[in-house]
């Protein structure tokens, strides 16, 4: 009994076998990627994290680049066919050398997806990976990430240079410092840029000389939209 137990469960049906490795080797002939382990292998060997500091908040790129275009474009086709948004094909001629093809994802529903999607299959950029996702879900400051970053580059897992900056601030807590900080310039922008003096003779001409907007600007060399300004009209 035990043996037609064992035989049973190690004998497959060969008709299963069969399309099952049919199946397989269809994707491999392919030449088409049709797993987040595949492209993370490659990711872990010649992909890496982009970092730029944009005021007041990191902002990251995944990119993928080889010399061979097929290459990027079998990526570029897998991350789509996953909801995941690439920038065009950059083709950038090199004197001397292969011309090298890159493809990026920027977007931050697009970074975060990957590298989440990719983290538990990469060893060398791993850490790169989690480093984005922390900041990006609010575990760390900017300050935290980038010294991250550097221990990565002086142990050698990562190429680049030592970033030395100041940015105590969490992803969100930076987008809303960017936010007032766009307000008050818009603010700014939007005053009225006469003296008090000028004012007060604008309303006056108005409103006991019944002098129309047009007049107004004429006389006192201001643009209509700066009368109604000063006058409260919309």
């Amino acid at each position: 009994m035990l043996i037609r137990q064992l035989t049973s469960v190690s004998v497959r049906d060969p008709q299963e076998a069969s399309s099952i490795d049919s199946a397989r080797d269809a994707e491999r002939d392919s030449g088409q990627y049709t797993s987040w382990e595949q492209i993370a292998g490659y990711f872990d060997g010649d992909g890496n994290v982009g970092v730029e500091v944009v005021k007041y908040v990191l902002k990251f790129k995944l990119r993928f680049s080889d010399t061979w275009k097929a290459q990027i474009l079998t990526i570029k086709s897998f991350l789509n066919r996953e909801g995941i948004s690439t920038s065009a094909l950059w083709h950038e001629k090199r004197e001397g050398r292969l011309d090298a093809y890159r493809i990026e994802v920027s977007s931050i529903a697009g970074v975060l997806a990957a590298a989440k999607a990719m983290l538990p299959f990469c060893v060398k950029k791993a850490e790169d990976l989690q480093i984005l996702i922390d900041y990006l879900e609010g575990r760390l400051n900017g300050n935290q990430a980038i010294e991250r970053f550097n221990e990565e580059v002086r142990t050698g897992r990562r190429s680049g240079f030592i970033r030395e900056l100041t940015l105590p601030h969490t992803r969100m807590e930076g987008l809303r410092i960017g936010q007032l900080e766009n307000a008050s310039t818009a603010r700014a922008a939007y005053a009225v840029l006469v003296s008090d003096a000028i004012q007060k003779e604008i309303k006056n001409d108005h409103w006991r000389h019944k002098l129309s907007f047009v007049k107004l600007s004429n006389k006192y060399g201001c643009s209509v939209s700066v009368i109604r300004r000063v006058l409260g009209a919309r």
